[in-house]
């Protein structure tokens, strides 16, 4: 008998093919019993066709099972995948408020008063999926995937004693482009980082147990000499930020440069041509919030589930978020210990000066023994400050969203680093409880 593997929020239009094409790829999970729940019915029964049909091209064993009822999904499960949505109608307030008083973002669901907005929404509820689990699951390891990672994963460990783990691809985002840079094979490097998610800060570039980061410096160096801003922004597009702020504070960040700037005040401002001096975009264009993007990725959902195409497509995705999902689970399952160069974890002591109970992005192990962080050490201290920083923002943030209290919903705000003066936080508070308040109900006027 296999595991049984919930999916709260199964709705996702890109997160759920591609789990269902994986766990078909895993051996350790082939004979899974899979639940996808989400409330949107729509949706749900979409994913149940288009998992029927995987199945059966497939010749799988797994069984997948639907429903819009939790505490179904939940009974029994050994594992539980979110990956929610709330207020997908009025989500692009996020955005919209924050910038009628000059504050843009490239993405939008990490940080800022735009993944602020979004941290306030989504708390309540992944606060109650985890009291959930605790009544109905304790012991089942939930891995989390909804943005924004630390806020949310720090939420549902202040409110419960849940086994959680967030997980992102970003750290791999980061290796790829420093494999690309020191031409070498993305595979024979190794990194160790330190940092939040969508910030986090390599402390080594590994190559044989070699520290190669004297490569990627040289590298750097001759390129400043070489190339024109201009031309740097085509030949590092997505990465000149990082290579600034490596330049600067002499560790390279990750994942790339549109979450990266988000957490500074640096660079999306008016007098740098609203990010686009630094090669950035603004929100949404490049992002899973491009209605235009959404449309298309709906369509072919459908053409997947009704027969319409093939799913070759879907099969031929390689390393994706869902695919660092499925091996998570297959660390977990099968007992084995294996390194991840990225969970998202109590810190536990990982980064020296950061506080331990905060939910760090750190290399770690996942297996047998759970999920134990690997020692990353000190950091810079100015790197450690803008951390410190960041998680206290995060920390207000969640004790805003849990208690309703304005005042802290003001200094969460207040303590990021993008937000120019009072009378802007102030504003953009009011507008975002008034436009967003069906999904703020704890913000009592």
């Amino acid at each position: 008998m296999g595991v049984k593997i919930a999916v709260i929020g199964a709705g996702s239009l890109v997160f759920t093919p591609n789990i269902l094409a994986d766990l078909t790829k895993s051996n350790i999970l082939a004979d899974s019993d899979v639940y996808l729940m989400d409330i949107d019915e729509e949706r749900l029964n979409l994913m149940s066709k288009l998992a029927d049909r995987i199945v059966r091209e497939k010749k799988s064993d797994i069984v997948v099972n639907a429903t819009t009822d939790r505490a179904e999904a939940l009974r029994n499960a050994d594992y539980v995948i979110i990956s929610i949505s709330v207020g997908t109608d009025i989500e692009r307030f996020d955005v919209e408020i924050p910038k009628k008083y000059g504050l843009y973002a490239s993405v939008g669901d990490t940080t800022g008063p735009q993944g602020f907005a979004r941290a306030l929404r989504h708390i309540p509820v992944m606060v109650d999926i985890a009291k959930d689990i605790e009544r109905i699951c304790p012991s089942a390891f939930i891995l989390n995937v909804t943005n924004p990672m630390t806020a949310l994963c720090t939420a549902m460990l202040k409110t419960s004693k849940i086994n959680i783990i967030g997980l992102c691809v970003g750290i791999y985002i980061a290796k790829n482009f420093i494999a690309r840079l020191i031409n070498l094979d993305s595979e024979t490097i190794s990194v160790i980082a330190g940092g939040i998610n969508h910030f986090t800060w390599i402390k080594e570039i590994l190559v044989g147990g070699e520290n190669v980061y004297p490569r990627f410096h040289e590298v750097w160096e001759n390129a400043k000499k070489s190339y024109s801003r201009l031309e740097m922004l085509e030949k590092f597009r997505g990465h000149y930020v990082s290579l600034l702020l490596y330049d600067k504070f002499g560790l390279f960040p990750s994942p790339s440069d549109s979450h990266i700037a988000e957490f500074l005040p640096y660079f999306i401002r008016e007098d740098k041509a609203y990010g686009s001096f630094y090669g950035l975009t603004l929100y949404p264009q490049g992002t899973i919030y491009d209605l235009k993007w959404r449309e298309q990725a709906w369509s072919r959902l459908v053409e997947w589930a009704t027969g319409g195409v093939s799913l070759n497509e879907l099969f031929a995705r390689t390393f994706t978020e869902e695919t660092l999902v499925i091996r998570v689970l297959e660390s977990l399952s099968s007992k084995r210990n294996d390194f991840y160069e990225a969970v998202n974890v109590p810190n536990m002591g990982s980064i020296s000066d950061i506080p331990s109970n905060a939910i760090v992005e750190v290399p770690g192990v996942v297996g047998n023994v759970g999920v134990k962080p690997v020692q990353v050490g000190s950091l810079p201290k100015a790197i450690t400050e803008l951390l410190r920083q960041q998680l206290t923002h995060i920390d207000l943030t969640v004790d805003a969203a849990l208690s309703g209290e304005r005042k802290l919903a003001l200094q969460a705000l207040l303590m990021h680093p993008s937000i120019p003066n009072l009378e802007v936080a102030e504003n953009i508070l009011n507008d975002l409880i008034r436009y967003e308040s069906k999904y703020l109900p704890q913000f009592k006027d």
